[in-house]
Parts: C-alpha cells; sequence; structure tokens
C-alpha cells in the first residue's frame, strides 16, 4: 500500500516519505508535492537527486492538480534537477571561473612537466596514454576533495567571503583521511605499493586543486543557497519555502552524508520533506529489497524478506514479458527491430530500447530508420560526437597534418580531399566547374603510378601523367599541381615539432576556413556541435593559451576531447518516440513497452571501471561507489522497469563471438525458477526458400548494341589471348576492379623510372659520342666508366624526388644501381656486335582491316608504346625492338615459351616494318626482338648472369602472329560467345573472376 504524505510538522527537523516505484510512482509523487503546497500554503520547492523523471513529474503535476487552489500555489511547484539547482546558486557569478576539463587536463599536463617528482612516476606515457592518465588522475582528486571537503565547512565559508585557497591547511586534512581509509582497506598486507600510489596521488591533489574544481563549487553552491536561506529567514520565516528532496537513486554515502546535512540545516527555517524510494512491493530479488549493510556489503535476506521477494515475483507478474534468445549478434539486433516494429503496429507510442548492449541497440537502430520520419528516435546513450561524419572529416585532416615533412601517404591525402566537407573550387578560388572529376582524377593517376606518399612522388606522378596527355592527344590538367601545392602549403604551417595552444587553436580555424570546412560544417547539425568543441580550444587571455607541447601530444588531446563529446540530434515530431537509452535513465519513467538488449550474463549487470589509483574496497572507505552498490542499484532499477511496464522484451546472444553458449542474466534465471511457465523464445528470422541451378562455366555472347573497340593495346590482346571472357568484362563492359595502393614501393612505379632514366642515359650516350674529346674514345675501361657513372648519376638524379616523397625507395634505387655495372657491360659486348642505340619510348602501330558479319569493312588499329629501337652499323637494313622487363629471367623465359599469347615484341616489330618512317627506321625492318631484364641475378656469377632472352624463329613467329590477330578479331568482330577458360595461373589475380565465378562451376 502506497505511504500518505505525511502531516507537515513544526519540528525543526526533516521529515520522511517514501513513495512506491511502479507505474503510479510519478502520479502519487505529484499528489505529495500538491499535499504539501496546501498544507504550507507555499510552492514548493522540488529537488530531484537525477534528472530523468523531470519532464514526467511536471507532466503528473499538471494533471493531478488540485481544484480549487489559492492563486498563490496554483501555478505548478518549482521542479528542478540536483545539477540544475546548483548552477542556479545564488551569486554564483561571484564564484571562482568554473574550469573546463581541457583546462583541468592541461593542469595536469603543466604540472608533470614542472614537478620533477611527478616526472619520475611518469616517464613512458604515449600521447593518448598520457591524457587518459590525465582524466584518472583528475576523477581521483576530485574523489578525495568529496570526502574532505564537508569537514572543512568552516573553511568553505570563509572562501566564500574571500574566494582564496589555503592548500596546504586542505592539504594537511586531505592527507589524514586518506591515511585513515588505507589504513581500513590494506590492514595486514605490504603498504609498500600502497604508500607510493597515495603520494603520487596527493602531490597530484597538491598542484591541480583549485577553487574552480567541480567539487568545490559544488559545495559552495550548496553554501549559497544557505546563506541566501537564512538571510530571508532573518527578513521574514515566512518567505522561506518548503524544500522537497527526491532521491531517484541510491546516493554514494559521502553524497548522502552531504544532503542529509543541507536538510538539517535547511529545517531550521523551514519545512523539509525528504522523498525515498520504497522497495518492498517492487524488488523482485533480494539485493533489490536489502541494499547494503551497515559495512558496505550486500545484505543477506532473512526468511520474511525472501518470502516477500515471492510474493512480489507473483504480484508482479506480466503475461507480456517476453524472453528472448538470438544465437548470432546480426540475429540478435534483428529481433530487438522486430520487437519495436511490433509494439508499433500494436498502437504503442512510446517505446524505450535500453541499450545494455551498445552494439546491437546501434545496430537495430540503423534498421529502425528505415521507418523513415514516421519514427523519432531519441539516443540517451551518449552518442558520441566523434562517431559523426563532421568529426571523420576533421580526423582526416588531422592525419594529413599529422605527417612527416616530406609529405603524407596518397589514402590520407584522397581521404581528406573527398571528405563531404572540403570546398573544392573554394580552395583553388576557381569556378565549381573546374572541380568537376578533380579529385577522381588525381585518385586514377595516384593509383595507376603507386605513388603511395610524398608531396614530391605525387607531383611527379601528375607531370607524367600531364605530359602523357600533352603526347597522345589528351588534356593536361594543371589544376592537379595546383591542388598539391594548396594543402602542401597548408600542411607546411604545422612543420614546427612543438605548438602552443593558443597558435595551434588559430592555426586550425584558419586551415578550416582556407579549405572551406568551416563554412559547410556550420551548415551541418553534428558539423555545428563539433565547431562548438573545437571552440573549447580557444584559451586566449588563460593561464594555458602559451603552454606549449609536442604536435602528436596536441593532437591527441584534439581528438580525446572530441572522443568525450557527446552529439545531440534535433528533435521531431513524429507518430511515435523510441527512446534509446541505458537501464540507468528508466528511473520513474513511463514507457508503453520497453525492449531491453543484452540481458546475457556477461552484460547485465554492468559495472563501470574503478578508478586508477582506488581498490573497491578503498572506495568503501572514501565512501564513494562500490561495485557491490553498482549491482544492488541496477537490481532495482531492473525491478523497478519490470513491475512499472507490462510490455517488456528481454534480449540476448545466446552464443559468443568464440561460439560458448551465453545464458542469460542470473537475474532472469532466478525469476525463471519462480515463474516455471515463464519460456525462452528462439528468436530466428524469417526464411526464405528457393531452389537455384548449379551455375555453369561462364559464357557470353557480346550484345549487338555493345560496341567493339576499335584500338586494340598489346595488353588488351593479351586479355583476349588469355581469356576471351576476361576481355568481354573488362574492354567491351569496361568493368574494372577498384584499384588500391600496395603494400610497400611498387615495380610498376620503379619500372617507369628505370624507363625514363635509361631513356635519358642512352640519349646522352649518343650526344657524348659526337664530340670527338670524349673519354668514351679512349678505349674500352674509360667507355665502360663512363657509362657507369654517368647512369649512376642519371640513377640519382631519377630517382631523387622520389626519395624526397618516399624515403623507402632508397632501397630500390640501391638496388638498382647494383645492376648497372652488370647492364652496362652486356650494352658494350651488344656494341661489339654492330648494335647502337637508336630511339626509345616510341608510340607505334599498324591497322587490320576487317569486314564484319554485315560485310562493312573495319580497321581496327593495334598500337602501344616500344621501349627501345636499336640499329645494325653493320647493315643498313636491320634494326631490332627491345623490351625493359623489370623482371627475373625465368618469367621472361615463361612469357617467350607462349609468345602468340604475349605478343607485344611482335606487335612492334610488325608496327615498326608496315610503318617506318613513324618508327624513326627509314629504310630498315625490324627483324630480332629481345626482352631485356633489368633484375638480373647477380650472386650466379658472370656465367649465369643472363641479360637478354631473344624471340627464336622470328619470321615463323611473325607469320602466325599475323595469322592468328586476324582470325582473333574476325571472332571478336563476328560477336561468337566469349568462353572462360583460362588456366588457374591467369585466373589468379584476374579482376573479372568476381563475374565468371570460376571455383563455383
Amino acid at each position: 500500500m502506497p505511504q500518505p504524505f505525511p502531516i507537515i510538522s513544526q519540528q525543526k527537523q526533516p521529515q520522511a516519505w517514501a513513495i512506491t516505484p511502479d507505474s503510479h510512482a510519478l502520479a502519487e509523487l505529484a499528489k505529495g508535492i500538491w499535499d504539501c503546497a496546501v498544507q504550507t500554503n507555499q510552492r514548493p520547492l522540488v529537488v530531484l537527486s537525477t534528472a530523468g523523471p523531470l519532464i514526467g513529474l511536471r507532466a503528473a503535476l499538471e494533471q493531478n492538480r488540485p481544484k480549487h487552489l489559492p492563486s498563490h500555489i496554483a501555478f505548478l511547484p518549482q521542479v528542478i534537477s540536483f545539477a540544475d539547482w546548483l548552477e542556479a546558486a545564488p551569486s554564483a557569478w561571484k564564484f571562482p571561473k568554473k574550469q573546463t576539463d581541457l583546462e583541468r587536463w592541461l593542469s595536469v599536463f603543466v604540472n608533470l612537466r614542472k614537478h620533477k617528482v611527478l616526472q619520475s612516476w611518469f616517464k613512458a606515457e604515449s600521447e593518448s596514454g598520457a591524457w587518459g592518465l590525465a582524466q584518472a588522475v583528475i576523477d581521483a582528486c576530485d574523489s578525495l576533495s568529496e570526502v574532505v571537503v564537508p569537514q572543512l565547512q568552516s573553511e568553505l565559508n570563509d572562501l566564500l567571503q574571500t574566494h582564496t585557497l589555503d592548500t596546504e591547511a586542505w592539504l594537511k586534512k586531505v592527507e589524514l583521511v586518506l591515511d585513515q581509509a588505507i589504513a581500513k582497506a590494506y590492514i595486514g598486507l605490504s603498504r609498500n605499493v600502497v604508500d607510493e600510489e597515495s603520494a603520487v596521488l596527493l602531490t597530484f591533489w597538491r598542484y591541480l586543486t583549485s577553487i574552480g574544481d567541480p567539487v568545490i563549487r559544488k559545495h559552495l553552491a550548496m553554501a549559497s543557497h544557505m546563506q541566501l536561506v537564512k538571510a530571508n529567514a532573518e527578513k521574514d520565516r515566512d518567505t522561506v519555502r518548503p524544500f522537497l528532496w527526491v532521491q531517484t537513486a541510491d546516493p554514494k554515502p559521502i553524497e548522502q552524508e552531504l544532503i542529509d546535512s543541507y536538510l538539517c540545516d535547511y529545517a531550521q527555517f523551514a519545512s523539509v520533506v525528504r522523498v525515498d524510494l520504497d522497495w518492498q512491493s517492487v524488488a523482485l530479488w533480494p539485493e533489490a529489497l536489502c541494499g547494503l549493510d551497515v559495512e558496505g556489503h550486500i545484505a543477506v535476506a532473512n526468511t520474511q524478506e525472501e518470502s516477500q521477494i515471492d510474493s512480489n515475483i507473483q504480484a508482479n507478474r506480466q503475461d507480456d514479458w517476453r524472453l528472448l534468445a538470438a544465437r548470432r549478434f546480426e540475429e540478435l539486433a534483428w529481433a530487438a527491430t522486430k520487437s519495436v516494429e511490433s509494439y508499433l503496429i500494436a498502437g504503442k507510442k512510446n517505446i524505450a530500447l535500453v541499450a545494455q548492449d551498445r552494439l546491437a541497440a546501434r545496430r537495430a537502430r540503423a534498421l529502425l530508420s528505415r521507418l523513415g520520419n514516421s519514427l523519432r528516435i531519441r539516443d540517451e546513450t551518449g552518442w558520441k560526437l566523434s562517431t559523426t561524419r563532421a568529426a571523420a572529416a576533421l580526423d582526416s585532416w588531422l592525419e594529413v597534418v599529422r605527417a612527416p615533412k616530406e609529405g603524407p601517404s596518397a589514402s590520407a591525402l584522397l581521404e581528406f580531399l573527398q571528405n563531404p566537407y572540403f570546398d573544392l573550387s573554394h580552395s583553388l578560388n576557381q569556378s565549381s566547374e573546374v572541380g568537376v572529376g578533380l579529385i577522381a582524377q588525381l585518385e586514377d593517376i595516384l593509383i595507376a603510378s603507386q605513388a603511395k606518399s610524398g608531396w614530391e612522388t605525387f607531383t611527379m606522378a601528375i607531370e607524367r601523367a600531364n605530359s602523357y596527355a600533352a603526347t597522345n592527344g589528351g588534356s593536361p590538367n594543371a589544376h592537379l599541381i595546383t591542388l598539391i601545392q594548396f594543402v602542401r602549403k597548408l600542411h607546411a604551417g604545422w612543420l614546427p615539432p612543438t605548438v602552443d595552444c593558443s597558435s595551434a587553436y588559430a592555426l586550425l580555424q584558419k586551415n578550416l576556413q582556407e579549405t572551406g570546412m568551416a563554412q559547410r560544417l556550420e551548415k551541418d547539425a553534428a558539423g555545428k556541435q563539433l565547431l562548438e568543441v573545437l571552440n573549447s580550444f580557444d584559451l586566449s587571455g588563460g593561464i594555458y593559451q602559451d603552454v606549449k607541447m609536442r604536435l602528436p601530444e596536441w593532437l591527441s588531446l584534439l581528438k580525446t576531447v572530441i572522443e568525450e563529446a557527446a552529439y545531440a540530434e534535433a528533435g521531431k515530431e513524429a507518430q511515435a518516440t523510441l527512446s534509446i537509452l541505458p537501464l540507468s535513465s528508466t528511473r520513474l519513467r513511463q514507457f508503453d513497452a520497453v525492449v531491453l538488449v543484452g540481458c546475457d550474463e556477461q552484460q547485465l549487470p554492468a559495472f563501470s571501471e574503478p578508478p586508477l589509483f582506488f581498490s573497491d574496497t578503498l572506495n568503501r572507505y572514501l565512501k564513494s561507489s562500490t561495485i557491490a552498490a553498482q549491482y544492488i542499484q541496477q537490481a532495482r532499477d531492473l525491478s523497478q522497469l519490470l513491475v512499472s511496464c507490462n510490455n517488456v522484451d528481454l534480449l540476448w546472444q545466446s552464443k559468443s563471438k568464440s561460439g560458448e553458449p551465453l545464458r542469460p542474466s542470473a537475474w532472469i534465471q532466478r525469476l525463471q525458477t519462480k515463474l516455471k511457465d515463464w519460456r525462452v523464445i528462439d528468436a530466428k528470422p524469417e526464411t526464405v526458400q528457393g531452389q537455384s541451378q548449379p551455375i555453369q562455366m561462364s559464357v557470353s555472347i557480346p550484345d549487338q548494341d555493345l560496341a567493339i573497340p576499335v584500338t586494340v593495346s598489346p595488353s588488351a590482346y593479351k586479355a583476349l589471348r588469355d581469356c576471351p571472357y576476361r576481355y568481354y568484362v573488362t574492354s567491351l563492359l569496361g568493368l574494372r576492379k577498384a584499384k588500391e595502393f600496395e603494400e610497400g614501393f611498387d615495380a610498376s612505379l620503379a619500372g617507369q623510372t628505370l624507363h625514363a632514366l635509361l631513356k635519358t642515359f642512352f640519349q646522352a650516350l649518343k650526344t657524348e659520342e659526337e664530340k670527338s674529346h670524349s673519354p668514351i674514345h679512349q678505349g674500352y675501361e674509360a667507355r665502360r666508366q663512363w657509362m657507369i657513372d654517368h647512369l649512376m648519376k642519371c640513377s640519382e638524379k631519377e630517382f631523387e624526388r622520389l626519395i624526397a616523397g618516399d624515403a623507402r625507395v632508397m632501397g630500390t634505387l640501391r638496388d638498382w644501381q647494383k645492376q648497372i655495372p652488370s647492364l652496362i657491360d652486356w650494352q658494350i659486348k651488344r656494341e661489339d656486335a654492330g648494335w647502337r642505340y637508336h630511339d626509345a619510348e616510341l608510340p607505334i602501330g599498324f591497322t587490320l582491316s576487317l569486314t564484319d558479319p554485315d560485310g562493312v569493312q573495319r580497321e581496327i588499329r593495334i598500337a602501344g608504346r616500344a621501349d627501345r629501337f636499336d640499329i645494325q652499323e653493320s647493315d643498313s637494313t636491320a634494326a631490332a625492338v627491345i623490351d625493359y622487363k623489370n623482371q627475373k629471367m625465368k618469367k621472361i623465359a615463361d612469357r617467350a615459351e607462349n609468345i602468340l599469347d604475349d605478343p607485344q615484341l611482335l606487335i612492334y616489330a610488325r608496327a615498326a616494318n608496315e610503318n617506318p618512317i613513324a618508327a624513326h627506321l627509314p629504310g630498315r625492318s625490324v627483324e630480332q626482338a629481345e626482352w631485356i631484364t633489368l633484375k638480373a641475378e647477380l650472386d650466379k656469377g658472370e656465367d649465369k648472369n643472363i641479360r637478354a632472352h631473344a624471340v627464336e624463329d622470328m619470321p615463323n613467329a611473325m607469320a602466325q602472329f599475323s595469322e592468328q590477330i586476324v582470325k582473333d578479331l574476325n571472332g571478336l568482330w563476328a560477336r561468337k560467345p566469349m568462353q572462360a577458360f583460362a588456366p588457374d595461373s591467369v585466373c589468379q589475380y584476374c579482376e573479372a573472376r568476381g563475374v565468371c565465378r570460376k571455383g563455383m562451376w
């Protein structure tokens, strides 16, 4: 039975009243508050220990307003949370400035630098670990302050007047309290480690505690409230309003003492009622009923209390309590989603999703977002600002800032440039049309050249791409270089190894303005909140504005502050509301239905991490929160939730990630022993059955509307020969696997660089040979040495910019330089045989005339770029084509065995023979073709160090190739079936394998 509101007496002490925390709790509380107003003929002040029931209580007060009230008490009584009441303290503007979390963390950082005794304890902390330590230290110091400050009431009153703190006097009190608590907690144990930790903590407390700390400000606010009450009572006692304190959750012992003291003082001037929760008829487990004993341990229930628990379970049992077990994570999220949907269909308007398993709740939220604007989702679990798109965009810039002076990785650069808040046209000061496709073009260039990191590497890749476009009928894009220069200039501002807080903040804000991100973030809900968090780093005029730290430390601090910030979603009107909240936020709140996800033995109950410096036992003696207290509070929260709501679904995952069985929470199991018919429902997703046919070998016939390319490169023809279906997918359909940056320094980039420097070297050799007094005419050794030295210099120069962009390239350069003497020896032997370098990197090709099935004459261009042509001095009609390969000779030999399937050299030879003018070979024909390895196996000795591999039986190979290519292209234009029949060696790295599904047929 509910207790009646007490009759207000004139005795100068708090009166007690208890309400039953069931579905009628708020209505009962509202009636009691109105009763107090009627009895005292005044509007009472109602302070809730937590803010959760605030809105619900105001609504209940409106619904239960008595009729015919006097006008001066007809308005709703003032209902306020404890935190808001403290902020509303009289003369709060006179209090010392409140320190932000950022300022308190910086104070730890500054004191670690300033005091050598603290440095000796903490030497090897990483950037992120250091700020985590700062948070732990501050939490521990606050715990100490909470214990000590109530014992310093006279000093507090002086502080309220003088705003000065006698740290040494307070420190002695802190030291005494901590020493007494340690003595009780560690009786009989070695005190060496404990004493050292307490010394560390006391040292921190000495240097960190200030009158701006939250704990001290809380006591100042309460003292200020009490001073106002005393002042009003001296003028007119009847003007002091009645005070109702509503304890919605079990307080920490130290908080209990603080509130009891305040209520006793207030009772000297006006009526005071303390409202507690009566668990007698609501508790479903003994610990929820009995609470803690005097020692701070869980009290043991007697026979009468056990009987009361059994009676409560039977009396409060609801038919719509459901137990649902899902085997996998996705099934759990899906079951939670279906539960919410079923309640919406049943007409429930106010639903709670209790996120005991936050990941599953997040996944369920994502699934429920399909319902659109018809469902309003309020997330009260503390959705981190760091998980928003706006924070990810800022983080992409911070990754560029963190990069070394050589430049960021290409992945980091592209991630920044592709973030939706980066304004390209604003950054380049160009029209929006200029930026269309610019970032995509940059990505294609960097991936194609495998330019993985470094400003110089990026610039070289763009310059080569622009040069190639200029010589092949394309259009070079100068804005690409401008973009790289713009980002590089911004990055250069962060190169100093140390920064001070104010200048780093100013530079970051300037970067956001210059990139246009600030303007776009301002238009975004999460972006606007992110900018507000960044504004907290504006320490100008404060004592920490000139604090210097290493750049990684400042960036880590920035990320830590953003990680701690919560994202608040904007509200909207909807047909129904889903509140995602922790179990603790359900206290004294009313819901039409509740879905509690994560009710397994590992997650219910859930305990907060104890402070770094305090054990659970020490916490008990310091009158702080303990595991036992948290356990009891959660048992009471769950009891209240089940009793208050008829429709409750309890869900958990019955299999862990490792496949081990997971049982429901012990609380649920204990209820099941009392409720024999309370069965677990196996939550299975809906299954759809169907029949499939076995996959056959992939075959496709090109559609008549599908265009056949009229230009074929050597690599495209090789793809056609390797696997017609692969050619169909990649060349006809144009499907490509999204290319990525590979690990290590890519061989293709090394090959491009080697091709370029070899052309430069041989062109210089031709020029040098025309000089009559050149050392290359002074014999074999002089010529050899000149060639080695010059190729070494060319290599150093060509690789210089690559190394500036990525120091790992130095290893590739050194490996190549080891090859140079052997390559020069091969070149000299080739010259002795009468061959001379003629030209390199020539675009050449030939044209085939075909007749398609419709009788239309088609001209197909077969074209590529030849690496090198040599001419024979003793034969004015002979020439040779050479292809460089940055591969070992074994791979080249394998390639030669299948020359007709990879006829690159044959294509170049035929192109040069059909059009010698274009190949710069007038009057000559190519009758020799060779592959040259740039990666000879030097460790095998000179005898086995083979550098060249010639195409055997060149005339016959040319004849077969000419016949074969006509046949292949005729089949292509005839649109014959294109099958996937390549060997495994080709399929292993094939881009089209995901389409043809080889391995499944």
